[in-house]
């Protein structure tokens, strides 16, 4: 993992029946501890959420 760098563009990947689904942000944190888990600024609130690195792909 750790593909994703502080300053990335971001989508959430699609699932089906799930809210956040397709959502786009930037990365502002990339955690040490949990492992593998990204903090970002979601475009649509302005508010920061935890994912795990696999739920999201960069654009």
């Amino acid at each position: 993992m750790a593909e994703l760098q502080i300053g990335d563009r971001i989508k959430v990947k699609e699932r089906s029946n799930y809210t956040l689904s397709g959502w786009e942000g930037e990365v502002m944190e990339v955690k040490e501890d949990p492992k593998g888990w990204i903090i970002i600024k979601a475009d649509k609130t302005g508010y920061r959420m935890a994912f795990p690195e696999s739920e999201l792909e960069k654009l």
